[in-house]
C-alpha cells in the first residue's frame, strides 16, 4: 500500500449524503444492475461518455448509483461492478482523492459560479491515483445550477480533457437546462414506483410497476409536501391533493411515486415505512380501479391517504 493510500484510509469517514439518502446495495441492486451493466458494456467498447445525467428520484437509488459509477470510471484496474479494491472502497467511503461530490451550498439556492469555476481551473489536472478524476453535481436541475454556474459549466462539458468525467444528478431530466442536456448521456433510473418492487411485496405484480412522466413532477412534489404537511397536523391538505391528483393521468401512480421519494428521504425510520405502505396501498387501488373500470379517483384516493394518515396518528 502507498503512503498515499495509507493516508486515506486512516482519514475519518464522512458520508457522502446525510443518513438515509445513500442507501444500502443489497436492496437497491435488483433494479439498478441494469443501469451499472449499460455504463460498463460502454466502457469495454471505448465508448464511456464523458458526462452521464442521471434521472431519478433523489433517495432511492440515483446517489447510490452515481458513487458506483465514479468508483468504475475511477478503478485503476478497470474492475467490474462490485470491484471491492482499495480504490473502489475509497470512493465509497467518499475520501478518493479523484471524486468529489458538488453539492449546494449552506443557505443558497443552487450551485454557484464559484463551485463551477473550481471545477474547470481543475478539471485539466491529471488524477491523483485513478484512471479518472470525477465530479457528480447534485441536482443539475436550471432551479439547482444558477445560470451563471450553468453557462460556465459548458464550456468544459463541451471540450472536457480526457481524464474528465462528470456525473449529473436530477429528478426531472426536462428541467435541465437543454444546453446541459444535450451534452451528456442520460440515463433514466427505475421510477419509484419500480423500486416499490424491491422494498415491498404488495408492489411487486409487474402490472403494478408502471410509472409516470416527467412532465408529472411538479405534481409529484406537490403532493409530497401535502403528505409531509398532513403529517405536521394538516390532514386538509390530503383532501387538496387528492383534488389535484384527479386531474392527472395516473393519479394513483403519481401519488404512489411521491409517497416512495418521502420513503426514500426518511429510509430505515417508522415515517419512511408508513410511505411505503401507502404506495402500496395506492398501487394496489389502482389496479382495481382499472380492472373495475371505476371513475371518481379523488375518492379512492383520499381514501388510501387518510387510512394512511390514522394509522400514522395512532402509531
Amino acid at each position: 500500500m502507498s503512503q498515499l493510500e495509507t493516508a486515506l484510509d486512516k482519514l475519518t469517514i464522512a458520508p457522502w449524503w446525510e443518513d438515509g439518502v445513500l442507501a444500502d446495495q443489497e436492496r437497491l441492486a435488483p433494479a439498478l444492475e441494469g443501469v451499472l451493466e449499460r455504463v460498463e458494456r460502454a466502457r469495454g467498447s471505448a465508448r464511456m461518455p464523458a458526462s452521464l445525467l442521471l434521472t431519478g428520484p433523489r433517495g432511492l437509488g440515483r446517489e447510490w448509483v452515481a458513487v458506483e459509477l465514479a468508483a468504475m470510471m475511477t478503478c485503476p484496474g478497470g474492475g467490474a461492478r462490485g470491484c471491492d479494491c482499495g480504490s473502489c472502497t475509497r470512493v465509497r467511503k467518499g475520501i478518493h482523492p479523484d471524486v468529489r461530490r458538488v453539492p449546494k451550498p449552506e443557505n443558497r439556492k443552487h450551485i454557484v459560479i464559484e463551485q463551477v469555476r473550481e471545477i474547470v481551473e481543475s478539471a485539466a489536472g491529471h488524477p491523483y491515483e485513478g484512471m479518472a478524476r470525477v465530479w457528480i453535481l447534485e441536482g443539475a436541475e436550471a432551479g439547482n445550477l444558477g445560470r451563471e454556474a450553468a453557462n460556465a459549466f459548458l464550456k468544459v462539458l463541451e471540450e472536457p480533457p480526457p481524464h474528465a468525467r462528470f456525473i449529473l444528478l436530477a429528478a426531472n431530466p426536462e428541467a435541465v437546462l437543454p444546453t446541459i442536456r444535450s451534452r451528456c448521456q442520460q440515463l433514466h433510473l427505475p421510477g419509484s414506483v419500480a423500486m416499490a418492487g424491491v422494498s415491498s411485496d404488495a408492489c411487486a405484480a409487474p402490472e403494478l410497476l408502471a410509472t409516470v412522466g416527467a412532465a408529472a413532477g411538479e405534481l409529484v412534489e406537490a403532493t409530497a409536501v401535502s403528505l409531509e404537511e398532513a403529517l405536521g397536523g394538516e390532514p386538509l391538505a390530503l383532501v387538496l391533493a387528492a383534488r389535484r391528483l384527479a386531474q392527472a393521468g395516473e393519479p394513483y401512480q403519481v401519488a404512489a411515486l411521491a409517497a416512495l421519494e418521502l420513503a426514500g428521504r426518511n429510509e430505515g425510520s417508522e415515517p419512511g415505512e408508513g410511505f411505503v405502505r401507502l404506495a402500496a396501498d395506492l398501487l394496489e387501488a389502482g389496479r382495481a380501479a382499472r380492472t373495475l373500470n371505476l371513475k371518481s379517483h379523488d375518492r379512492r384516493v383520499i381514501s388510501c391517504f387518510m387510512d394512511w394518515y390514522r394509522k400514522e396518528i395512532s402509531a
